[in-house]
């Protein structure tokens, strides 16, 4: 009878606290600031798919207006003259292994920090954020050097692994953070009783427990790599070895119709990334926050 009136007692609150979550959760003020921020992100890619879309004649006489008829002119004259379709498949090539390099990279380094507390693993763990401050600028030119002397440039297999290498630094912390909370450490050294080597543990306990990270580690690397043009450029010279970026980059003063060519190209180059990265972002917020308070 007592538990009941205490639950009586606390209804209540409960139901306050209930109304005050759901006020929490929607603001006019913070509604308002998204719509600003939204439309402030949305207005360059709107204006570049419109420009795309736009006849050459509304182009000319009012640029900046919203097309009143649109024409797919642009985007068979970028997608022939950039040969867009060998550069997608290029793409797919060099970001696919990227995703399986710096996945694999990442999740072996995490599992690393994670069975290994010392102070110099911690410090070993910082200097990989260290890496990202030195701009990528300084160690390019050694780098492509090194590619050249090698005879590894033109090659989207190398274009990948540099890719894999690239992004894992900063995926390492992700990583080793849902780790850390998501993997508790009961379950590795009962594996341990249990005659269970490291190896063992790494396959079958905390690959298994963190595919929600590596789903958001892989996401994350593709939007990242398929976007990039500094890495690809320094990669690559021929220009039948192109990724997208670079292809769609090379219409620039090539044409008379630069803008709109460019701007064409440039539609078809992100619309792979931002599918993927609307398709993933459940996928990745979960990642990232899945292993938070367990």
């Amino acid at each position: 009878m007592a538990v009941g009136q205490a639950s009586v007692r606390a209804s209540p609150e409960l139901v306050a606290r209930a109304r005050k979550g759901r006020r929490a959760r929607w603001s006019p003020l913070r509604t308002a600031i998204v719509a600003v921020l939204a439309v402030a992100y949305l207005y360059p890619f709107l204006f570049m798919v419109a420009t795309a879309l736009k006849p050459t004649q509304q182009y000319n006489e009012n640029p900046a207006g919203w097309p009143t008829s649109h024409t797919l002119d642009h985007l068979r004259f970028a997608w022939q003259a950039a040969g867009l379709g060998q550069a997608l498949v290029n793409s797919r090539i060099a970001v696919s292994i990227g995703g399986v390099v710096c996945c694999a990279m990442c999740a072996a380094a995490a599992f690393w920090f994670l069975r290994h507390r010392s102070r110099f693993a911690r410090v070993l763990l910082a200097s990989f954020g260290g890496m990202w401050i030195v701009p990528q600028i300084v160690w390019l030119i050694p780098f492509f050097i090194i590619l050249s002397t090698l005879k590894l440039t033109d090659n989207l297999v190398v274009l990948g692994v540099v890719y894999g290498a690239v992004f894992a630094p900063s995926f390492i912390w992700l990583l080793w953070a849902y780790f850390l909370q998501g993997i508790p450490d009961d379950v590795l050294e009962a594996s341990i009783v249990d005659g269970a080597s490291l190896f063992q543990q790494f396959t079958r306990i905390v690959l298994p427990l963190s595919l929600p990270a590596l789903g958001a580690v892989a996401a994350l690397t593709f939007v990242f790599a398929w976007g990039d043009l500094l890495l690809a450029i320094v990669v690559l010279q021929d220009p039948a070895k192109f990724t997208v970026v670079p292809a769609a980059a090379s219409l620039v003063g090539r044409f008379d119709a630069a803008i709109q060519g460019t701007t064409a190209a440039a539609t078809i180059t992100m619309l792979p990334g931002l599918l993927v990265f609307l398709v993933a972002q459940r996928a990745i917020v979960k990642g990232i926050t899945g292993g938070v308070g367990k």
